[in-house]
């Protein structure tokens, strides 16, 4: 027999995890338009999808937004090198 739940659901807290990878994979994103920028907190990896038509998708990652950012570059050398990666160790 199923009773119905009479006690109020429990509130459930939203923590900010890796909030400064976060923000720098954000910012990383923000000035590379040719590519996706994620940072994965279950992996604790930085990575690059990039945005422009390929035969095989182009993914790159990397434990830090700096080497994922120079990954990049030598992926596009057209594309400036970000002024946005301070403090994102």
């Amino acid at each position: 027999m199923h009773h119905p739940r009479t006690e109020q659901p429990s509130v459930l807290y939203r923590r900010n995890h890796d909030p400064e990878r976060r923000s720098a994979a954000a910012k990383l994103n923000a000035a590379t338009p040719a590519w996706l920028v994620l940072y994965s907190l279950h992996r604790r990896k930085f990575y690059a999808i990039a945005a422009w038509p390929a035969s095989e998708p182009v993914v790159l990652w990397a434990r830090t937004a700096e080497d994922l950012a120079e990954q990049m570059r030598s992926m596009t050398p057209v594309v400036p090198r970000p002024r946005v990666l301070q403090d994102a160790r």
